[in-house]
């Protein structure tokens, strides 16, 4: 089968996880990022620059998100406190970038 270029400027990053409750019990996670998709220069040039904290990229990219709920199980609205809030949480930012990678490169099919 050919290759086809195209150029394709946004991304889906499904982002899924679990987060300890009070109790220490898993809480999972589950929840999709709209996102810009970085070329291979810009993502090497992203991890080169250490200025940058992971936190950092994830809002930089970002530009909406799917299945966001409040406290009350209604859909938070994307905004940039409301990404603050979920990307405050410990460990999150790191989840989130580590599924942007997952999603953005190509992988190699059997």
């Amino acid at each position: 089968m050919a290759f086809k270029l195209v150029v394709r400027k946004k991304l889906r990053v499904p982002v899924k996880g679990t987060l300890k409750d009070e109790d220490g019990k898993p809480v999972n996670f589950d929840f999709t990022l709209l996102c810009d998709r970085l070329s291979q220069e810009e993502i090497e040039s992203a991890i080169k620059n250490s200025d940058e904290p992971v936190r950092e990229f994830v809002q930089r990219v970002t530009h909406g998100w799917e299945a966001v709920l409040d406290e009350n199980g209604q859909p938070l609205p994307f905004e940039a406190d409301n990404l603050n809030a979920v990307l405050a949480q410990a460990g999150m930012a790191v989840v989130c970038y580590q599924s942007y990678l997952k999603e953005v490169g190509a992988v190699v099919k059997n």
